[in-house]
């Protein structure tokens, strides 16, 4: 389970020379920091054997193209409920020659339609109404299709050792009890949690933590 950390400048350059070569060509697809630690438990073997990344709250495909960047031969499964930012996100798929499908839902426990925050920042969208100003105003509502992560990866029976990643914005538990059968099929899990939820209702990293060691995860690394 990883958060992005955002490494000193010099020392993540000189330890990942290519990542940095990316976050200058491709500035506003790439967290250097992520991209780097990415690479190291690669090459470390942190992370090793899996055979797709599948991509929950994918917004333009940033985390992506890092994947890609590291695993070049893995199909990579991104998921992006706002039909703006999923436009962007088929654009990068085709521009950076991603394998895999992307898909306009949002994940849940259920299949239902829920109302989506659109703020103005799209990387704060969510399915919960925030009760800070970090994530800045509501631009719109919107009703998007929820369905859960294990509907869709029956669908591929050949995943047996994924890289899943969740980026929900407080909607985590939600999102994992929707896919109990699909953790099975799980190598990795990486979750961006908070310590101080900036969503109404939205998940604690201490409740994250929880529910992972009760799908049988271990909590191995948190970057800030």
């Amino acid at each position: 389970m990883f958060l992005d950390n955002l490494l000193p400048n010099f020392t993540a350059v000189i330890a990942a020379p290519l990542c940095f070569v990316k976050r200058v060509r491709f500035p506003t697809m790439v967290s250097f920091g992520l991209l780097a630690n990415l690479s190291k438990m690669r090459d470390k073997n942190v992370i090793s054997k899996i055979d797709s990344i599948w991509d929950i709250g994918a917004n333009h495909g940033q985390f992506a193209f890092m994947a890609h960047s590291v695993w070049p031969a893995l199909p990579i499964y991104s998921f992006e409920p706002d039909p703006n930012s999923y436009h962007k996100l088929q654009e990068n798929f085709k521009k950076f020659s991603f394998t895999g499908k992307t898909f306009c839902y949002a994940l849940s426990d259920k299949v239902e339609s829920k109302q989506f925050y659109c703020y103005d920042d799209n990387v704060n969208n969510s399915l919960l109404e925030s009760n800070s100003h970090v994530s800045g105003a509501v631009n719109e509502f919107r009703t998007v299709d929820c369905t859960t992560l294990d509907s869709v990866a029956r669908n591929y029976p050949e995943v047996t050792s994924a890289f899943l990643k969740l980026d929900v914005q407080g909607f985590e538990l939600a999102v994992l009890a929707g896919s109990t059968i699909f953790l099975k099929q799980c190598l990795y899990v990486q979750i961006e949690v908070s310590f101080s939820p900036t969503y109404i209702g939205g998940a604690h990293a201490g409740e994250i933590i929880l529910a992972m060691r009760q799908y049988g995860f271990e909590c191995i690394d948190i970057l800030d």
